[in-house]
């Protein structure tokens, strides 16, 4: 075959293939696959929380709960005197301890002496008696005889006036003074004893034999009756409300085994500046001689939480900000932040007045790992 013609069917050829190819590329053959783009999820609203399904196990839910039953308020105690079962003795003139007759811890009884003192006035308001007795029958003898000068026409009525104006008031001193020696003691001369008003124990004894004593200075004795005693219970302001007479105690205190019954007698009605508590005082319900002043422990007193009101454990309540927040679950791994009002903590759960429904079912453990910039309520 001639050169050229085997040239130019080489050329044909190839620009044959070339066309094949180029066609090949641009629409015969598929287009190349290109990467698939990553569809992501829709941004969730604020207030929302999504976990992943692996953190779930550490998050527990539970239905808002309405509790109307008796639950206890706990307060801290201390076992005191009752009023009026501390009696204070101090000295009623000046003068000079002579005696001492008892000791810290005694038991006496009413009228017991329990010091003896010295006292110079004493002796001027014992004599200030039969004087003005004294005194006393001359006037009134002064005033018969006037009243009889009346009878018999002869008289005067401004001098009977007198007379009697003057009985009056030497009775009147006579009793001052009588009530004077009534303070002192009875006795004679100097001396003066100081008797126990009640039955009850040597609380404290600050006289030594030998100290001088003034009037209206601070008591030289204390007697306390040790089987009049009830406890008093430091219960927070917010929480009084929630406190009613009568309503049954158990008393805890470290001291002793096992627990002891009491009631509330009464409810303070002064709040302390400090700590923003008010006494509530606990009746004991039996004698028990274990019992001693100045110890300290516990009350778990019975009270009513407000019927059909929510209540969520302490834990499921966290603060942010100046709101109070609880999380709702939406679904399995779905949160919502809810602000809600709280009241009282009664025994480690929360009264919620608002923002809350009974069908609500809210995070009570593990709330923090939803929102790491809030704070546990307590």
């Amino acid at each position: 075959m001639d050169m050229r013609l085997r040239l130019g069917i080489y050329v044909s050829v190839l620009a044959s293939c070339t066309a094949a190819a180029g066609l090949a590329l641009t629409g015969c053959s598929p287009a190349r696959a290109t990467p698939t783009e990553r569809v992501l999820p829709a941004p969730l609203p604020d207030g929302v929380v999504r976990i992943p399904e692996v953190s779930r196990q550490f998050v527990v839910v539970e239905p808002a709960g309405s509790d109307a039953s008796a639950t206890t308020l706990r307060a801290p105690a201390r076992v005191e005197f009752k009023d009026g079962a501390v009696s204070q003795l101090g000295a009623p003139l000046e003068g000079r301890v002579v005696h001492v007759h008892v000791a810290t811890g005694d038991s006496v009884k009413a009228g017991d002496p329990l010091l003896t003192l010295d006292c110079p006035e004493a002796a001027n308001v014992r004599a200030s008696v039969d004087t003005v007795t004294a005194t006393l029958r001359e006037a009134r003898a002064a005033l018969e005889r006037e009243q009889r000068m009346i009878a018999e026409g002869v008289g005067i009525e401004r001098d009977r006036i007198a007379a009697e104006t003057k009985v009056a008031e030497l009775e009147a001193e006579r009793a001052r003074a009588q009530a004077a020696v009534g303070f002192v003691g009875m006795g004679t001369g100097t001396r003066v004893v100081l008797r126990a008003p009640i039955a009850g124990t040597v609380i404290t004894r600050k006289a030594t034999e030998g100290m001088a004593v003034q009037q209206g200075t601070e008591p030289l004795m204390e007697i306390g009756d040790a089987s009049t005693l009830w406890v008093v219970a430091d219960v927070f302001e917010r929480d009084l409300p929630l406190v009613r007479q009568g309503t049954s105690v158990r008393i805890e205190l470290p001291s002793l085994q096992g627990m002891v019954d009491g009631r509330v007698a009464s409810i303070g009605t002064v709040v302390s500046s400090g700590l923003r508590t008010a006494p509530v005082r606990i009746s004991v319900l039996s004698k028990d001689a274990r019992l001693r002043p100045g110890m300290f422990g516990r009350a778990d007193i019975a009270v009513t939480q407000t019927s059909g009101r929510l209540s969520l454990p302490v834990e499921a309540v966290l603060v942010k900000g100046r709101d109070t927040i609880v999380y709702v679950q939406r679904d399995a791994t779905t949160f919502e932040r809810r602000t809600v009002t709280v009241a009282q903590l009664i025994n480690g759960r929360v009264e919620i007045l608002s923002g809350l429904t009974a069908v609500d079912r809210v995070v009570v453990r593990g709330a923090l790992l939803l929102d790491g910039s809030a704070d546990q309520l307590l």
